[in-house]
């Protein structure tokens, strides 16, 4: 009897909990059971720059929750979802900070927050909309193709989370290879796809046939398929965002299941495949000599010593603050990662914790240097282990690369399962 989705990735999860190097693929495994068994749909605003996806939002919201503008704008990732009206900033250090609706241009806007200098990973909103009441998480993301490298990286990121996709063009500039290939990256995580025509407004009505007709058969043939839902609207002047926004609501009414398996098993299998390039660089790693290994592993020592002299150093009011505390704790795991993939080729995974203005009022804090050595040691031990490093004993040694050929074997039979 064939395996459901939901089996497949828990037996995905089981296999990458049992090694150390697929952590990140660990994470990523754990999020697509909780939304599968949460049954949370993710639906995303994607494309160029400049379409007028930040106005689509809105509009389908029926409310100014976004800011736009006649530059690029949307530097970060934001969410909206149902509830009171509200707004948060998240940063990579674990820190959430609420804001007013007023100040989130700060955080997502590309001039005001260029290239994402703050290290903001997404502002979440929430907002009492029709269209969220079912549960959806919707998504405005970056715009591809600006001047801004780092806003492109962000939106190709977040493709890889979203379920079902609103493609928005523009009928003021034909379909490009930035749009041509932003597109089929997209096909390879996302179940389902709304093409919405915006700017309609600024074009003559037989002009915009020829441009949907066009759109239509070449978006048909680049995406394998003999139809595909086309939307021409003005985010401007609220024309057709109600046929969008309705369709939508009626499809995952009819089919949010079938439409999150599909995507899962997308995403399952771009999975299988980090993991297996992980496994690569990991015995990339292996075949270094012991001498390389013993100066690799002596440099990420004095790099632990390093973070241990500048946690001593902070001023004894911020040792006293608990969230600082916690916001520094997080910044060293992020800098370990960052250090190990420099040093060893593979990418090492922390869960950070989440920062929030309650943890102010916590009356007492552990010694952070105590913790920073504690996060340093962790990782030295793990490091150890995972690459033998000094292991003497045979059958340890054995022990280790039998497991690790077991597990390449699974990930290959799953690959090929697609």
């Amino acid at each position: 009897m064939e395996k459901t989705i939901l089996e497949k990735v828990k037996e995905a999860e089981a296999m990458f909990s049992d090694y150390e190097i697929t952590g990140n693929e660990l994470a990523r495994v754990q999020k697509l059971r909780e939304k599968l068994e949460n049954q949370k749909v993710t639906v995303s605003v994607i494309g160029q720059f400049k379409r007028g996806k930040s106005a689509l939002v809105n509009g389908i919201l029926e409310d100014e929750v976004l800011p736009v503008g006649i530059v690029p704008v949307t530097a970060v990732v934001t969410t909206v979802e149902y509830g009171p009206k509200s707004a948060s900033v998240h940063f990579n250090n674990g820190v959430v900070k609420e804001v007013a609706f007023e100040e989130i241009s700060a955080y997502v806007n590309e001039q005001e927050n260029q290239d994402n200098r703050l290290n903001v990973t997404k502002v979440a909103i929430k907002t009492p909309s029709q269209f969220l009441e079912s549960g959806l998480t919707f998504v405005d993301t970056p715009g591809v193709g600006s001047m801004h490298e780092n806003n492109t990286e962000e939106a190709y990121a977040f493709v890889k989370e979203s379920d079902a996709v609103i493609f928005t063009l523009s009928v003021d500039s034909p379909i490009n290879q930035i749009e041509i290939d932003f597109l089929k990256n997209a096909k390879e995580y996302a179940a389902k796809f709304y093409f919405a025509v915006n700017k309609i407004d600024a074009i003559a009505e037989d002009d915009l046939q020829s441009y949907l007709d066009y759109c239509r058969k070449f978006i048909s043939e680049l995406m394998e398929v003999d139809e595909i839902m086309m939307f021409p609207v003005s985010a401007k002047m609220n024309i057709g965002i109600d046929d969008l926004k309705n369709t939508i609501l009626e499809d995952l009414k009819a089919e949010s299941s079938r439409i999150l398996e599909e995507s899962t098993k997308l995403k399952l299998h771009d999975i299988v495949i980090s993991a297996l390039s992980q496994i690569t660089f990991y015995r990339n790693a292996l075949q270094m000599t012991g001498v390389e290994f013993d100066k690799k592993f002596a440099e990420i020592q004095s790099f632990f010593g390093q973070l241990h002299d500048e946690t001593a150093m902070l001023p004894a009011a911020l040792k006293a603050n608990a969230a600082v505390c916690e916001a520094h704790s997080n910044d060293v795991k992020n800098r370990l990662t960052a250090k190990v993939k420099e040093l060893f080729g593979i990418d090492y995974h922390y869960e950070i914790e989440r920062v929030s203005d309650n943890s102010l009022k916590k009356d007492q804090q552990d010694d952070i240097v105590a913790q920073v050595d504690e996060i340093c040691d962790s990782l030295n031990k793990t490091l150890n282990t995972v690459f033998m490093h000094r292991e003497e004993n045979t059958y340890v040694v054995a022990r280790r690369i039998n497991n690790l050929n077991r597990l390449v074997r699974k990930l290959v039979q799953m690959r090929d399962e697609k």
